[in-house]
């Protein structure tokens, strides 16, 4: 049996002291709160940011990452223009801020799809000089009280960004403070009460050590959203439009000689093209100011 570190004492969003060890997979220990089920990772490195460099978008690695950014989004694209029609249908058009935008994909949906006032937020250096390159309005950095001036934005996403963030609430005070009055709030994350988690267990994709540090279900995410002071909450399994290729490429993970073999296959036919519908273990959360 792995020797336990010592959990912390207090949840990060109830503030309740029910606290233990979770342990996700093997060498990967967590913290769960038991009164409002968010788990976090209380012992990750001190500086999260510096792992997102030009190797976090290009690499071998089927889970960590984005493998190869640029061979999946070019289908998952359709999932950033899905979304940004249900949120301009919902709440329409607006001042939008994509924060952790990457290459800019959505920012390029919003643009296709007549979006006129758009920016984007990222952490990383790399994606920021690649987004500028594609003439799209991108700031590097990360939010803080002097990134924007207040009530700058109708819309705000944080699409799998929440999860790399080691603390969420004051993440959401922030975007609360950047957020016009009745602005919305747009959050995809990996559900961790889902089904998805219960049946894999330790194999969840979506265990990631480092890259990872706050994990959802549906009930903490909508715990610290009303603690953060936002109204009108709404969750649900989300959706992503996902290619054969992009798939294959995933399930490298639990089987390198099946899944890879299969990827050789079809690399070279219209196949690995093929798009569908998936719901893959995540929530999307709409929020309002």
């Amino acid at each position: 049996m792995e020797k336990s570190l010592t959990a912390p004492s207090q949840c990060l969003i109830c503030l309740g002291s029910n606290t233990s060890s979770y342990w996700a997979m093997k060498g990967y220990q967590l913290v769960k709160c038991k009164d409002c089920n968010f788990v976090w990772d209380s012992f990750s490195p001190e500086n999260l940011l510096t792992q997102y460099d030009k190797t976090y978008y290009i690499n071998s690695n089927p889970k960590g990452g984005y493998a190869n950014y640029n061979e999946g989004m070019r289908i998952n694209r359709k999932t950033f223009s899905d979304r940004l029609k249900k949120i301009e249908k919902k709440h329409g058009k607006g001042v939008l801020l994509d924060v952790g935008c990457a290459l800019g994909d959505c920012l390029m949906e919003a643009k296709k799809l007549g979006w006129k006032n758009t920016l984007g937020l990222e952490v990383s250096e790399y994606a920021c000089k690649k987004a500028i390159k594609r003439s799209l309005n991108i700031k590097n950095g990360k939010l803080s009280k002097n990134t924007f001036p207040a009530e700058s934005f109708d819309i705000v996403l944080y699409q799998d960004v929440l999860e790399h963030i080691s603390d969420p609430f004051r993440e959401l005070i922030k975007v609360k403070r950047v957020l016009k009055k009745g602005g919305l709030l747009f959050i995809v994350t990996p559900d961790i009460g889902g089904w998805w988690s219960k049946l894999l267990g330790s194999l969840w994709y979506h265990y990631k050590p480092v890259e990872h540090v706050s994990y959802f279900s549906k009930r903490s995410l909508k715990r610290v959203l009303l603690k953060a002071g936002f109204n009108n909450i709404e969750i649900q399994g989300t959706y992503h439009v996902l290619s054969v290729e992009y798939i294959l490429n995933r399930l490298r993970y639990y089987s390198p000689f099946v899944f890879g073999g299969f990827l050789n296959i079809i690399k070279k036919t219209p196949i690995k093209n093929m798009s569908f519908k998936a719901y893959t273990g995540e929530i999307e959360a709409w929020a309002i100011k």
